[in-house]
């Protein structure tokens, strides 16, 4: 029996750990590729199964500019001048992360990229160059500068002109459960952090199909929350947590993750009722 009892909770545990969110439990827009809305083009970009999350986001970043180009049969993206409307991240039980990224571009900026690069002159082809060059030294806001120039009319040498820089940057959320099997007669305490290099506007917890969740207004760049609530609230089985945090430029990044309540007495009734084989 206390051999039954032990290979019981080790399964158990297996099984919960091994979980992840089903694909309805993602946001709608991870289903599409590419697609137009009225002046805007949106696109998405996947990155599946990476060991680094940071390469997980760079890659689905350039998927995103991929789609892009297909959609409008670009052959350099050189130019685009993109802004990263959500993203979302999954981490699976073997430690690698998926990230799916929407991005969003006015369609009259593809057309004007595509005119300058049909026109084939030197002085298009001399900004693509500097553009390229400053985005190998990881100086993204300056390329943004020049591209803003071109495609807004610009000559390249005003890309010094009083333009904000896009903030492409994401901010960063992560929740910290406890652990992930909770009895109904048990508090579920989480720990929810927020980051982002420029500043925070919100943050916001919720759990699917139930009442529980809070928003937080925010104006920092970092915060730490502790967020609790008892277990027997909700109904016993799998329940999806989801963490949406903004910042200041409308970026947007959302977590999901899964945590499981059992009636652990009930179970353990049944099997220690049942007359041994």
């Amino acid at each position: 029996m206390k051999w039954l009892l032990t290979c019981f909770f080790i399964l158990f545990a297996l099984t919960a750990h091994a979980e992840l969110p089903n694909a309805e439990d993602r946001p709608f827009w991870t289903e599409k590729t590419c697609y137009r809305l009225n002046d805007l083009v949106f696109a998405v970009g996947v990155s599946m199964n990476k060991n680094a999350l940071e390469t997980a986001r760079k890659e689905s970043f350039k998927a995103a500019l991929w789609e892009i180009s297909n959609y409008a049969q670009l052959s350099d993206t050189t130019l685009l001048l993109v802004e990263t409307q959500m993203t979302y991240e999954e981490k699976t039980p073997q430690g690698t992360y998926s990230v799916w990224r929407l991005v969003k571009i006015p369609f009259p900026m593809i057309e004007k990229a595509k005119n300058l690069l049909s026109g084939n002159k030197a002085s298009t082809r001399k900004t693509m160059d500097r553009i390229q060059k400053l985005e190998d030294e990881n100086r993204e806001d300056l390329a943004d500068e020049l591209r803003r120039a071109l495609l807004g009319g610009d000559t390249a040498e005003s890309a010094s002109s009083p333009h904000p820089p896009l903030d492409k940057k994401l901010p960063v959320g992560t929740v910290v459960l406890e652990k992930t099997i909770y009895s109904s007669d048990e508090i579920i305490g989480m720990t929810l952090r927020a980051t982002d290099e420029t500043r925070l506007k919100t943050a916001r917890f919720s759990i699917e199909k139930s009442k529980i969740g809070k928003i937080w207004a925010l104006d920092t760049k970092r915060v730490t929350q502790k967020f609790s609530f008892p277990a027997s609230i909700l109904s016993p089985g799998k329940h999806v947590y989801s963490f949406e945090v903004t910042d200041s430029s409308g970026n947007i990044s959302l977590n999901r993750g899964i945590f499981r309540i059992e009636n652990l007495h009930d179970q353990l009734y049944d099997i220690l009722s049942k007359d041994p084989p």
